[in-house]
């Protein structure tokens, strides 16, 4: 088992870790979520007596890191009174705790990459490891036995008819609004939208702070535009015969000072008199 986070965007519940527990044997992952690392002793102790009691298998061997979430007084203390031993690999080498390392990063490639194909903000993050992990135990084949994980847990092929594109197109059943008999009785629902569209969960709009918009230079008034329409002949003439700046600025600034200036650099002058031949 491992745990990964804090993540810098909160999810949907408030959520901030991860924990993935992988059984050794069939490789079958869960994924729980936690607002804290403190929390993480209570839901293996809940997830071991579940899958107790569901299969009828005893846990022998947990194996971890050396984090306090792992190494506490009250899963040493369930530890013992279940007859569990606890395996946690030395400091700085990951590579002894490969099996949740790996399973790591393969969900949060997959979360990763759902997210992006949907168009979801960040707070969904959860749920795009939830369905990670639901594909994964349903889809990836034991080298060694040939089968899913998720088949030599229950001992039964999953089905995988129900399987959906992460973030498509969903109907809502609305049963709040009233309808007449030949209005729908659901709403079409698009679960994707720009990365930027949505804010994080963490940031807090300040709405005592009025917003004042900002005039883009770019975007003048319609009045200057007809104004500059409405030059006279004689001013046209006068601003076609003005000589060209070559792009370059002649407001009064130092970057413009000193781009003028470099334009009547003596060095440029000799060059100029070598072109035409002096």
């Amino acid at each position: 088992m491992d745990l990964f986070g804090p993540i810098h965007f909160r999810s949907l519940g408030g959520n901030k870790y991860t924990l993935v527990v992988v059984d050794e044997f069939t490789r079958f992952t869960w994924v729980i979520f936690l607002k804290k690392k403190s929390h993480a002793a209570q839901e293996i102790i809940s997830l071991i007596r579940k899958n107790e009691t569901l299969t009828g298998l005893k846990v022998k061997q947990l194996r971890s890191d050396h984090g306090i979430e792992f190494r506490n007084s009250t899963l040493e203390e369930f530890c013992d009174h279940k007859a569990i031993g606890q395996n946690f690999s030395a400091p700085r080498t990951p590579q002894q705790n490969g099996v949740a390392e790996q399973r790591n990063r393969t969900l949060i490639e997959a979360g990763r990459t759902l997210m992006i194909h949907a168009g979801l903000p960040m707070s969904f993050w959860a749920e795009a490891i939830n369905t990670a992990c639901f594909i994964q135990n349903r889809s990836l084949i034991h080298r060694i036995h040939k089968k899913t994980p998720y088949e030599m847990l229950k001992d039964r092929k999953p089905d995988v008819s129900f399987f959906h594109v992460f973030g498509c197109l969903c109907y809502i059943l609305n049963q709040r609004d009233p309808r007449s008999k030949f209005e729908p009785k659901a709403d079409k629902e698009l679960l994707s939208c720009p990365f930027d569209e949505l804010p994080c969960a963490e940031e807090k709009s300040d709405s005592s702070d009025p917003i004042i918009p900002v005039p883009c230079p770019l975007s003048q008034d319609t009045t200057a535009t007809s104004a500059d329409n409405s030059l006279d002949a004689d001013e046209t003439h006068e601003a076609e015969d003005s000589p060209k700046t070559d792009n370059v600025s002649v407001s009064i600034s130092p970057e413009s000072a000193s781009v003028i200036e470099h334009r009547d650099h003596p060095v440029d002058r000799i060059i100029g008199n070598i072109h035409d031949g002096v």
